[in-house]
């Protein structure tokens, strides 16, 4: 036989209902800004009903249909304003005609045991009026509750502009930006310092050169050293997480000094070729650097044969400026590892020649056959030490294919040279 349990469960009568937009409840309270018009409306708007929910409250009027606002007092305190203009009513039959609005603070937010009136309460409105909370303390968050009075069938709903004003929730963020030279040298790094008056919560500094932006900082100092001429840079800041304030510096313009300083086209040579540098410029005062394998560094178009591939860096000085530019000397190694050769006694090519190898006197040369025996190993290549196609031991090694490692141990080649060399009789 089924057996049937019934279990009763009392509740508490509690009734939401949505509607209207999202500032319809608390939690999601329009944010007010200061000196700022809002165009608001309380159309469709419903409350939330159960015991100390947000609508709970009977001021100069009850949470019927009521919306949110929220606004934060700034870091002095204050008065506050809040105004409403342009108040336009729905007219259907049986809708009331009147705003009602108040401004409260809830020590616990949406919580209505903790709501406290502080401005005056309007109850019935039918034109332009303000809520007025003197004395505020700073940094504190407001609610603004407004609903519409009630018909003999339907509450009022109306459209509104809505701005704040007062000494409380006022704010004039401020930037300013300075360097110690507004006259510079061409390619010198210029340091920029920000300070910011009334600006909370700061973000990000971004830094703009003739309003293309440059660069960004967390921090009020700022490097740059690409200035041309007449260059204008201004800062740009956003304040407030709340209520954001994108505020803009004073410019600051640029005298940049500047003269010819070429130190020519990039040039590319063999490894132990000379080339001479084609610099240019129209001052006497010159170096070069590194100077060495340089005939002369107060040259301007110096002659030098690098072993490597080489940065050179052109430095003039006029007296006021010096300035710098560069050119990369490129040299290409001339190694060649041939793979074949036939020690066969008649005098050519007997041995296995490796052109460019003595640029490389460090060098690891080892070679083996193709079961992976070691049949050659030298360091450094001399002409002495030339393999001659014969083994360790000096035995003639049958003609075939070897495979060599030659690892040059200089930083142009990064990873040994790896292939096969055949030996011809």
């Amino acid at each position: 036989m089924m057996k049937y349990i019934l279990l009763f469960i009392p509740f508490i009568q509690c009734l939401i209902v949505f509607g209207q937009e999202d500032y319809n409840n608390c939690s999601d309270a329009f944010e007010l800004c200061p000196n700022t018009t809002f165009t608001l409306n309380n159309i469709d708007a419903n409350a939330t009903f159960c015991n100390n929910c947000e609508d709970d409250f009977n001021f100069c009027f009850s949470g019927e249909n009521t919306i949110w606002m929220t606004l934060t007092t700034n870091d002095i305190g204050g008065d506050l304003n809040v105004n409403f203009t342009n108040i336009v009513f729905e007219n259907n039959p049986g809708q009331g005609n009147g705003l009602q609005a108040a401004i409260i603070e809830a020590t616990l937010p949406c919580i209505s045991s903790s709501y406290t009136l502080i401005s005056n309460c309007e109850a019935n409105a039918t034109a332009a009026f303000s809520l007025n909370a003197v004395g505020l303390p700073p940094n504190t968050t407001y609610y603004v509750i407004v609903n519409g009075t009630a018909g003999t069938s339907q509450n009022a709903e109306s459209t509104f502009d809505l701005t704040l004003t007062g000494t409380g929730i006022s704010r004039n963020p401020q930037i300013s930006i300075s360097t110690d030279e507004t006259v510079v040298c061409k390619d010198e790094n210029v340091i920029f310092q920000a300070s910011t008056i009334d600006c909370d919560d700061q973000l990000i500094f971004n830094w703009y050169a003739n309003g293309v932006l440059i660069g960004s900082t967390f921090d009020p100092d700022f490097e740059f050293k690409q200035l041309a001429n007449n260059d204008v840079v201004t800062a740009e800041m956003v304040c407030f997480t709340q209520c954001k304030d994108t505020i803009i510096s004073n410019s600051i313009t640029f005298t940049v000094l500047d003269f010819l300083v070429d130190a020519g086209p990039d040039l590319y040579i063999q490894q132990g070729e000379s080339i001479q540098l084609q610099g240019q410029t129209n001052e006497a005062n010159i170096l070069w650097s590194p100077f060495y394998n340089m005939n002369d560094p107060t040259l301007i178009k110096p002659i030098v044969n690098p072993n490597e591939t080489t940065i050179y860096f052109l430095t003039v000085d006029n007296g006021t400026c010096s300035i710098t530019d560069e050119v990369t000397v490129f040299v290409e190694s001339q190694l060649e590892v041939p793979n074949t050769f036939t020690p066969n006694g008649d005098g050519i090519n007997d041995n296995w020649e490796i052109l460019g190898i003595n640029n490389f006197p460090d060098c690891t040369i080892q070679v083996f056959s193709r079961w992976g025996q070691l049949v050659f190993q030298t360091t450094g290549y001399p002409f002495d030490k030339r393999w001659n196609g014969t083994s360790k031991s000096g035995k003639e090694l049958a003609t075939g294919s070897y495979y060599y490692v030659i690892n040059l141990r200089d930083e142009q080649y990064d990873k040994p040279l790896k292939g096969t060399v055949t030996i011809i009789r």
